[in-house]
């Protein structure tokens, strides 16, 4: 009995034992598979910061000083790469290599490895972020409200000659193709796009060289003009074209001129590289002008692109006057922009909507002598003829 009793005792001291060993059968594999996961997660971070570091070190280089201003309510001061952000195979059949993210479809005649994918998606999506942040504080119309389930196509070129027979203009590094807005006051009768045809035009395109993918769709360079991408996917994603050729221009430009740090667009540092290029632009007297501010608001498009073969720099003006009204112009400028904007989504003309900017300075006169004095006070010499 005494021998039956100890070999019970053995078996009920072994039972457990036995049973962990075989629930635990998995354990080496899971660990593994949870190190490679924790391995490639601080393997990204790492990139991340060594890439914010690179550009904070660029910026240094080139002079960029952090200035400080004021932001309007709650205006981003940085948007990340959303977390949820996807990268998956789009529709095939055509000659094409297809791609999509959350809000884009990419289309591309050479097929892009995994980190170039990457590159693209995620800064698209970021903009697109941004964008949405700004909309969401100002009431800039956004292009999302009518495109259904339709997402925003982006068209990659292999190389710079591809990309201007395909349209891109000369000099520029990205460009959006988008439909031409029909104006309200256009005459009756005026054939009309349909929104199909505007959704279906409202790409932007851009080439691989601006983006540091080499022709064969790897990425060859960090150096990316993340600066022509974002201008144009504002564009995109803003319904600018209904807006006077400045103000257009000028949210582009201002949303571009936000520099890409890591995986945030950081606005602390936007205004910061508006003000550098705008001292650049000074010393070489791009920013000495033969026309009013006021004259600056009804500008058509043919006027204002005159001007920079001549050495005028109307694109640097358009970001100053929008972040003179955001940033430099308090409480007053922010709401004044507002009240502009509303009142061109409202309708009406470029002139009247121009009172709205023009009213808390009480005279057009005030409102020049403020935004030169704002930008004065910044060391950026700008002027304007004087009323006669």
């Amino acid at each position: 009995m005494k021998l039956l009793h100890l070999l019970l005792v053995g078996l009920l001291v072994l039972m457990p034992l036995s049973y962990v060993a075989s629930a635990d059968d998995d354990a080496p594999a899971k660990t593994k598979r949870s190190a490679k996961a924790r391995k490639a997660k601080e393997t990204k971070e790492r990139d991340v910061r060594k890439a914010a570091n690179r550009k904070k070190k660029e910026l240094r280089e080139m002079g960029v000083k952090n200035v400080r201003v004021k932001n309007p309510g709650d205006w981003p001061r940085k948007v990340s790469v959303p977390k949820d952000t996807e990268l998956a195979p789009g529709p095939q059949g055509g000659p094409d290599f297809t791609y999509t993210s959350n809000h884009f479809l990419y289309v591309s005649p050479v097929k892009l490895d995994a980190a170039a994918q990457k590159t693209v998606a995620r800064l698209c999506e970021c903009a697109y972020a941004a964008n949405k942040a700004i909309g969401e504080e100002i009431p800039v119309p956004r292009a999302t409200a009518d495109r259904g389930d339709k997402k925003f196509m982006v068209q990659l070129q292999p190389t710079m000659e591809a990309y201007f027979a395909a349209g891109g203009p000369r000099n520029s590094a990205g460009v959006f193709l988008g439909a031409f807005r029909r104006p309200a006051n256009v005459a009756p009768g005026t054939p009309q796009i349909t929104k199909e045809e505007h959704i279906a035009m409202d790409k932007v395109m851009i080439p691989f060289p601006s983006l540091g993918i080499g022709a064969n769709g790897s990425v060859v360079s960090e150096d990316i003009n993340t600066h022509a991408l974002v201008h144009e996917l504002t564009h995109q994603q803003f319904l600018l074209n209904n807006l006077p050729i400045w103000a257009n221009e000028g949210w582009a430009e201002y949303v571009g001129y936000v520099p890409y740090v890591g995986e945030d667009l950081d606005f602390d540092r936007g205004f910061s590289l508006i003000l550098h290029a705008a001292k650049q632009r000074a010393e070489s007297g791009a920013l000495d002008f033969d026309f009013s501010l006021e004259d600056f608001f009804t500008m058509d498009q043919q006027t204002m692109y005159g001007y920079m073969p001549q050495g005028k720099d109307t694109y640097m003006l358009s970001v100053m006057t929008v972040a003179f009204f955001v940033h430099l112009d308090g409480k007053k400028g922010v709401d004044a922009m507002k009240a502009y904007l509303q009142a061109l989504i409202d309708g009406k003309s470029a002139a009247d909507a121009a009172q709205e900017l023009i009213k808390p300075h009480r005279s057009v006169e005030r409102l020049q002598q403020d935004f030169i004095r704002a930008w004065k006070s910044k060391k950026v010499k700008v002027s304007f003829p004087k009323k006669r």
